[in-house]
């Protein structure tokens, strides 16, 4: 029976020990803020001081300095997810650019013709498309009146030239008349003058 009650006293010592080992505190799982608090509140105090278990400031340091440790890793990990995310931006901003430069090219190409071989705005191709037509029909205008003119001259030179070729056919016909008057009083001269001498 004292073996008994001796096992039985030996058990639950175990499971004493046992079930405080098990036992949890703020220290093993609480945000730092609650271990500061449970530290606070669970010392005891000796003449106007705070007395703090070992264990606890130990556990409390070690809670700290792997709080700091995951914050850092953390921060670490931020830094380099914002530097991906900055060249991400940037890799982004160069591609916006091509792409407005060639929504651009595409926007002026569209609102451009080709002429001889360069890009001119549909504005500018009117402009110079009108200043050609209206160059053309002056061109033209002058052209016709020109001719016209030329047309003219040419008509009045025609009938100066019939007037002219009028002309001297009558003063062939009068000098060749004259001609032939003279060569018939010369024959009759000379005859004249054969019958005398």
């Amino acid at each position: 029976m004292r073996i008994s009650v001796i096992t039985f006293l030996l058990f639950s010592f175990f499971l004493q020990l046992a079930s405080a080992q098990k036992k949890t505190t703020p220290l093993d799982s609480a945000k730092l803020a609650d271990q500061f608090h449970f530290l606070i509140t669970k010392t005891e105090s000796y003449e106007n001081y705070q007395v703090i278990k070992r264990s606890y400031l130990q556990k409390l340091k070690s809670n700290t300095l792997d709080t700091i440790k995951n914050i850092k890793a953390q921060q670490h990990d931020l830094i380099n997810k914002v530097k991906d995310l900055k060249a991400e931006v940037s890799a982004l901003e160069i591609k916006l650019k091509e792409t407005q430069e060639k929504l651009d090219f595409a926007t002026k190409e569209k609102d451009s013709l080709k002429f001889l071989g360069m890009l001119i705005t549909k504005s500018n191709y009117y402009v110079l498309m009108t200043t050609i037509i209206l160059i053309l029909i002056a061109a033209f205008l002058v052209v016709f009146f020109m001719f016209k003119r030329s047309n003219a001259i040419t008509i009045k030179t025609k009938e100066t030239l019939a007037s002219t070729q009028e002309e001297f056919e009558r003063h062939r016909k009068w000098a060749l008349e004259k001609e032939q008057k003279l060569a018939r009083e010369l024959l009759k001269e000379k005859q004249k003058n054969k019958g005398i001498i």
